[in-house]
């Protein structure tokens, strides 16, 4: 069987072509080991000329589709392309959105839908489609414990070169070494699609980066874990596996991070570190279950400073319980602390996080969100606040988001979105 994944458009991205989609990738190499005939067609920025981007894999039996939730109207466009162009195909979808609203998604025409990782999925789709055997419209994957076993992602199958993220004034390449994360934020979805988590072993991780420099000459890396420094004793090692390479990287940590562990990593070429702050109120903290302090981000950043790297600090306005008070809090904290970089961005409630499930247990209500206006992260003046709190309207947040973004600007020197994430 002839086999097609896709990658759609992000047209509400500032740049789509920062990050390829790893999860598709990872799918193809699989499918390349099975010897599938296998094709990647890669979207990115074609939202424009969808149609006729398709009609190059139109001879496809299975199409296998990955979808976020602002992702989601342009996947619904593929779908009507793709039952168009070739009615006979079984056109399956999979992600986090589809993972969080699977029925939705059966109910709006797809053949499957995959719940959870799609790579023992998608073989298991195709084996029981070439043979005859019948197989649910809904698929629950299983997670793979063994990620070891998985192929580094088939780069080869997209231009690769030209996707492109700063690290350092360098073409930065991404790529993950752990699949899930333990911690159980109020405002995170991972619940609805991964549990536990599971780590590349340095062996592995050492062999994908010198394949991405020696292959595609890259020398600068975005980690996409969601916390590279929760295994404390493997990262040491591959920060000293990695010190020769003379590479430059970025990564996402928690702020218990220590400073020893900061300093391995300056040292193995780390230049900056993103961190989920959130807010600077520990009420607002507490509400959405972060397991972490105010006085513990403080400390990050300024460990952070200490030893060389640069902190670039998530936070978010519109979390349930945020009043005036817990605004100017954060305010403070950020006025306070000044870390070298920031996100900011207004709470978004996804389908198949705990506040969005159960917003009576939180001081929320959430109004209706379209689909394609549900990213977190997009331009500045196309904001809007779908989310009100007992004290703040939605008006009144997306107020404060524009002028606190201005502040947190001209305080910190940097704009986000400009230079990554």
């Amino acid at each position: 069987m002839k086999v097609t994944l896709i990658s759609p458009p992000s047209p509400f991205l500032i740049n789509q072509k920062a990050f390829p989609s790893l999860g598709i990738l990872y799918l193809a190499a699989v499918m390349e080991q099975q010897n599938i005939n296998i094709t990647v067609a890669d979207l990115t920025d074609k939202e424009d000329e969808l149609e006729s981007a398709l009609q190059r894999f139109a001879g496809a039996d299975i199409y296998g589709v990955t979808a976020t939730t602002p992702q989601y109207p342009q996947v619904l466009r593929i779908l009507k392309t793709l039952r168009s162009q070739n009615p006979v195909a079984h056109i399956v979808v999979g992600g986090a959105h589809p993972s969080a609203v699977p029925e939705k998604c059966l109910h709006d025409g797809f053949n499957f839908v995959v719940v959870g990782e799609g790579e023992l999925a998608m073989i298991r789709l195709v084996t029981h489609l070439e043979t005859g055997l019948s197989l649910p419209n809904l698929i629950r994957a299983p997670s793979i414990q063994e990620i070891d076993t998985i192929p580094r992602p088939a780069r080869h199958l997209i231009d690769i070169r030209a996707y492109s993220y700063d690290i350092d004034g360098g073409q930065g390449a991404t790529l993950i070494t752990s699949r899930g994360c333990p911690y159980a934020c109020a405002f995170c979805s991972k619940d609805a699609w991964q549990q536990g988590v599971r780590f590349h072993s340095v062996d592995y991780v050492v062999s994908e980066l010198k394949h991405l420099m020696d292959v595609y000459g890259f020398k600068h890396f975005l980690f996409l874990d969601d916390t590279l420094t929760i295994h404390k004793k493997r990262l040491f090692e591959l920060c000293r596996h990695i010190k020769p390479f003379g590479i430059k990287w970025r990564c996402y940590a928690r702020s218990s991070t220590t400073k020893e562990l900061l300093y391995a990593m300056k040292d193995a070429g780390c230049v900056e570190v993103g961190v989920g702050v959130e807010s600077g109120s520990q009420k607002i903290l507490d509400i959405v279950n972060k397991k972490e302090t105010v006085e513990q981000n403080t400390r990050f950043v300024e460990a952070c400073k200490e030893v060389g790297l640069i902190a670039n600090v998530f936070i978010m306005i519109g979390l349930p319980g945020e009043t005036y008070e817990t605004v100017e809090e954060t305010r403070r904290w950020m006025e306070q602390v000044r870390p070298q970089k920031f996100g900011f961005n207004i709470f978004m409630p996804y389908a198949g996080t705990p506040i969005y499930n159960h917003p009576e247990k939180f001081d929320i209500r959430i109004y209706d969100v379209p689909d394609e206006r549900s990213w977190i992260k997009g331009r500045q003046g196309e904001y809007a606040s779908f989310v009100a709190t007992r004290e703040l309207s939605r008006e009144e947040i997306l107020r404060l988001f524009s002028e606190l973004f201005t502040f947190y600007t001209e305080l910190t020197k940097w704009r986000p979105g400009v230079g990554g994430k």
